[in-house]
């Protein structure tokens, strides 16, 4: 079990969990731009409490969705 915080990184993630790009839109909309090759060169470096300020959602949310999605793999 991978342990999601806000530091984790989003790339790290999507690498090591490769549904989690397809997935993350379904759960939120808002998810969308991150997974375009734009989006993932603009956040190449970045953690999730980072990512959670360009989907407007708070940093608990973020990772509470991350946890969720990876712990139903």
């Amino acid at each position: 079990m991978v342990e999601v915080t806000s530091e984790s990184k989003y790339m790290d993630l999507l690498n090591e969990f490769p549904l989690l790009k397809t997935d993350l839109v379904k759960k939120n909309y808002k998810f969308k731009f991150l997974v375009t090759p734009m989006g993932k060169i603009s956040l190449w470096e970045a953690n999730l409490a980072e990512v959670s300020q360009k989907v407007e959602l708070s940093v608990e949310e973020t990772v509470s969705l991350f946890s969720e999605l990876i712990n139903s793999y």
